[in-house]
């Protein structure tokens, strides 16, 4: 058993409408008391990529490198396996056939990133089922976590990203969300295993409790394309910059931005909807721009070949 978590952070990365891309100033955050412990740099700065697995091979994402021989993502989110609730109260993990595909053969879709550094996370998400991260008696978050992990560690990943959106608390017979179930599944996952814990800083994440949050290895930053430092959160495991790749923010804004991030000593960037094209290379090179480093795509590609 784990009894005391030794890292700090907190939640955030939504798919929200995105904000619009104007340049930005750069700008020293404001509001945050927690002391710098650490100087910003590529090796400690993490590049937390969300990755639609429903559309996009995550193998995609081991083929973009830095000019200092790294990998460009540090950790990848299988996205997502779900959360969800009967009638009779029973709340279990779902995984799609997509999820389950990758999921069953990790010798093909996970190892092979594991091997080039890449840390592989299983990403859970609410299901429009009334049950979410938030609103769970301790018999039911007992259930869940012991569920994920019985699927992670049978997979191999390192460790598990939160989202506490579409849960629809309150509707299908399920209770509203509370102040403290939230806490508790994050407590009771961080009791039970010592791999990465990230999370998104959107839903109920507001209502957890100092412990819960020092159990917590990473958090985005909940609106898309936006810089934002949360006090809540310590700043070293905040990812205050989230790219949406879909989305129209100029590679000078990201540049600007993850100045920003790089200059807080925050704990990296988030980055959402890698396309199996290296269509956005531009954007990345823009992030490793800020450590006066480039990135490149070794031109390999790899198809949807899993699930339906």
């Amino acid at each position: 058993m784990i009894i005391a978590c030794m890292l700090f952070a907190a939640a955030a990365y939504t798919f929200t409408a995105c904000n619009s891309a104007e340049e930005p100033v750069i700008a020293q955050p404001d509001g945050q008391t927690t002391p710098m412990t650490r100087a910003a740099t590529i090796e400690n700065f993490a590049r937390h990529l969300i990755v639609e697995v429903n559309d996009v091979n995550i193998l995609n994402a081991g083929e973009y490198y830095l000019s200092n021989g790294e990998p460009f993502f540090t950790h990848v989110v299988i996205y997502s396996s779900n959360i969800r609730g009967d009638a009779n109260g029973n709340v279990y993990a779902y995984n799609n056939p997509n999820n389950a595909a990758i999921l069953a053969d990790p010798d093909k879709y996970i190892k092979p990133l594991q091997a080039k550094g890449i840390k592989v996370l299983l990403g859970y998400l609410g299901d429009h089922t009334g049950a979410g991260f938030a609103n769970l008696t301790n018999q039911q978050a007992e259930s869940f976590c012991n569920q994920i992990i019985e699927v992670g560690e049978a997979a191999g990943v390192d460790g598990y990203f939160l989202d506490d959106e579409w849960s629809e608390y309150g509707t299908r017979g399920w209770p509203p969300a509370n102040s403290t179930s939230f806490s508790n599944v994050i407590l009771k996952l961080r009791n039970k295993t010592d791999k990465i814990i990230t999370l998104l800083d959107w839903g109920n994440t507001n209502t957890l409790s100092p412990e819960a949050v020092a159990c917590i290895d990473l958090t985005h930053q909940g609106s898309l394309n936006g810089y934002y430092l949360s006090s809540m959160f310590p700043v070293s495991h905040y990812l205050p910059f989230s790219i949406d790749l879909r989305g129209p923010l100029s590679d000078s804004a990201v540049k600007v931005r993850t100045i920003q991030s790089m200059r807080a000593n925050a704990g990296g960037i988030g980055i959402y909807d890698l396309r199996m094209e290296p269509t956005r290379l531009s954007t990345f090179n823009a992030v490793a721009w800020a450590f006066d480093l480039t990135c490149t795509h070794t031109g390999v590609t790899y198809p949807k070949d899993y699930g339906n």
